[in-house]
């Protein structure tokens, strides 16, 4: 069965690429807030790895976007629609505790069965880190031999444009600032501002975890890499 990854030349995309045995790999342009520095992204990681990457712009969904333009409800949808035209096998990166409405193990099944059955064939929508969190990604990614260097130059920001790309203001700076802390990388100068003392820290995550709010793995995670800069949240 033919396979193809979309790729976001992200820090869960980029060693999906690799654990999944370097399968082609598609980019949709969409038109969203932050295109630019992530298109650039994915075209010198494709070049550099010698990528058989499509950069596609046949959907347009700017107008979908939140007010605050970095999310576009339901584009998984969307995008693994359009992928079963190349494909049988669509993967779409999600990790451990992904529960968004397009993104987690239940609704990648339910899109599996509604493609298969629009599309005459078997088609499987999923992701290789269901069971793996973002910090233990990038573990693989060191146990493998792969360069730490190559992991940098993947990008994770909501919030784009700032002379140093990485914002540090937004939560996926944050979770990449995380990931890269618990696994003794070094973020010195890879953020805009240092995401462990972004305000929201205090206002939001801090009382959301402490009310459970999140999974306990996720928590855990947190507070490891906030413990390293000398942050011990209650």
């Amino acid at each position: 069965m033919k396979q193809i990854l979309l790729f976001s030349a992200g820090l869960d995309s980029f060693p999906a690429w690799h654990y999944l045995g370097k399968p082609p790999t598609l980019y949709f342009d969409s038109g969203h807030y932050g295109r630019k520095q992530e298109i650039e992204t994915v075209r010198t990681i494709a070049a550099r790895h010698e990528m058989d990457l499509e950069i596609s712009n046949e959907i347009d969904l700017a107008r979908r976007a939140t007010p605050q333009g970095d999310l576009i409800p339901f584009r998984n949808v969307l995008f693994a629609m359009l992928a079963t035209f190349r494909a049988d096998v669509v993967w779409c990166v999600g990790v451990k505790g992904d529960h968004t409405a397009d993104k987690s193990p239940e609704a990648f099944a339910r899109m599996s069965e509604m493609l298969t059955a629009f599309a005459g064939r078997p088609i499987r929508v999923d992701s290789p880190f269901w069971d793996m969190t973002k910090s233990e990604i990038v573990a693989w990614f060191l146990d493998a031999g792969l360069p730490v260097d190559d992991l940098l130059s993947t990008f994770s920001c909501a919030t784009p444009g700032t002379a140093l790309t990485h914002c540090g203001r937004c939560p996926s700076c944050l979770r990449r600032w995380i990931a890269l802390t618990n696994n003794r990388i070094s973020t010195s100068g890879h953020f805009a501002a240092p995401p462990w003392t972004w305000d929201r820290i205090r206002t939001y995550y801090m009382p959301a975890m402490a009310a459970g709010g999140y999974p306990p793995h996720r928590a855990e995670e947190f507070h490891r890499a906030m413990a390293t800069v000398g942050v011990f949240p209650d």
